[in-house]
């Protein structure tokens, strides 16, 4: 069986009203094929919930013994993940509050219960604050008692910290084992400005933080309201990059699933995001991939607001690349580069910045700043650099050879859309004249009528 109908089988499996039909089929799949379908599982985020919804649905007979257990030890090994994550968690909040921080958590355990029934079913790597701009040296101060060294400041203000990094990370690494390296994000403002789109946030986020309590850590965090809005343009974000972790999709559909009658909050999501179309449309992207994958209803309040009025390119893209594109490895594709017109702030530089995506000649990448002393430390470090580079030169050469016939397919679907596009403005138009005569008919009766 190919590897994308092992993905799709999973994804039906995922949905509201789950389709676990073509689960046995995967009893008949070789071993291979199994690892690789795990592999994606777990890239994808979705490993756990699946296993979850098999619980729930009593339905874990239906997939192959290996695969059952296989999830099932995963989860036991991201429980104690997690555990050691609230630790750390618990420690950091600690000292924000000794040092009086103001600040609240974002993304991560703020996401329970709401988008996740339970913090160990998500796989998480990292934190992630808002902190107020005049209390950053303190957070920094308060990040730096706890072992954490500041790394990088990037041009939005973001300052991320993290401890040495003494392990090579490497393909074989159990992604769900406690992690031997932790990073810390602190950022000043929710304003989103990479890939060449800008969109505004609200300046009164941490006005309006409301207080969590999880596992008996307190902490604040966004209000609900924000905390929705915060998800999509992180997924949204990591669309722009040519990417997105299909459980970001998983759980905005469960935040929507829990709240879908809660008028109130929808309307005071659409609130917030003003008059921003770059916005709107950014939700709208979001909102329909995760309905045409997930089969999702949508409340009618966001359906209206982004849902409707939805560009048709940006539309079209959803249903002519749309689940093909999101059932990618970790690698990604660069399908989106289609849709991200759309969105591009400077049409004039948009080639430019075409190129650069397209075979990103001269960028570094970094497996981090290896901090141990052992000899041979430095030249594994040295060559699992070298072979990262090497793997992604190889990915962007066979982007670069499908992108030419992806884009031949893109411009039929947008020609042939408007053609559609023409042929209904001509019988609307037909349909108007048709109207006009008729109304001037009527009157040119009542005329002769009143005469």
């Amino acid at each position: 069986m190919r590897d994308h109908n092992l993905k799709t089988i999973a994804i039906a499996a995922l949905r509201p009203e789950p389709d676990f039909s073509n689960l046995p089929r995967l009893k008949h799949c070789s071993g291979a094929h199994l690892r690789r379908f795990l592999r994606w599982l777990d890239q994808s985020g979705l490993a756990l919930y699946l296993l979850h919804q098999l619980q729930q649905r009593e339905a874990l007979d239906a997939v192959p013994a290996d695969l059952r257990q296989a999830l099932e030890q995963r989860l036991v090994v991201n429980r104690e993940r997690t555990l050691d994550m609230l630790g750390e968690f618990r420690r950091i909040v600690e000292s924000f509050d000794n040092r009086g921080v103001r600040f609240c958590a974002l993304k991560g355990f703020t996401l329970t219960p709401d988008f996740c029934p339970a913090s160990h079913l998500r796989h998480q790597t990292d934190f992630d604050f808002l902190v107020a701009a005049e209390w950053m040296e303190n957070a920094k101060q308060a990040l730096k008692s706890c072992g954490y060294d500041q790394e990088a400041i990037h041009n939005t203000g973001e300052v991320t910290f993290a401890t040495p990094l003494r392990h090579i990370p490497s393909a074989h690494d159990d992604i769900y084992a406690p992690p031997r390296h932790r990073q810390v994000d602190l950022l000043v403002s929710l304003r989103h400005q990479e890939h060449g789109v800008l969109i505004d946030a609200p300046s009164d986020c941490l006005q309006r933080v409301q207080d969590i309590t999880l596992h008996q850590i307190s902490f604040p965090a966004l209000w609900l309201d924000d905390r929705f809005t915060l998800q999509v343009m992180h997924a949204f974000r990591h669309l722009l990059g040519s990417w997105v972790r299909l459980s970001w999709l998983v759980e905005i559909g469960n935040f929507i699933d829990v709240h879908f009658d809660n008028a109130d909050l929808w309307r005071s999501i659409t609130a917030r995001a003003g008059h921003s179309p770059t916005l709107r449309n950014a939700f709208g992207l979001i909102l329909s991939l995760t309905q045409a994958l997930f089969l999702r209803p949508i409340p009618c309040d966001l359906d209206a607001w982004c849902l409707q009025p939805l560009p048709s390119r940006i539309a079209m893209w959803v249903s002519e690349f749309g689940s093909r594109w999101a059932v990618a490895d970790i690698d990604g594709a660069k399908l989106t580069l289609f849709v991200h017109h759309e969105f591009f702030d400077d049409p004039s530089s948009w080639n430019s910045y075409l190129a650069t995506r397209i075979f990103p000649f001269g960028r570094r990448s970094s497996i981090g700043k290896v901090s141990t002393a052992v000899p041979g430390a430095r030249i594994k470090a040295r060559a699992s650099q070298w072979l990262h580079s090497m793997r992604r030169m190889m990915f962007h050469t066979r982007e670069l050879a499908s992108l030419s016939v992806e884009a031949i397919r893109w411009k039929r679907a947008v020609r042939s859309m408007e053609r559609q596009r023409a042929l209904r403005s001509r019988s609307s138009d037909h349909n108007d004249r048709q109207a006009d005569a008729t109304s001037s008919n009527a009157l040119m009766g009542v005329a002769r009528f009143r005469n």
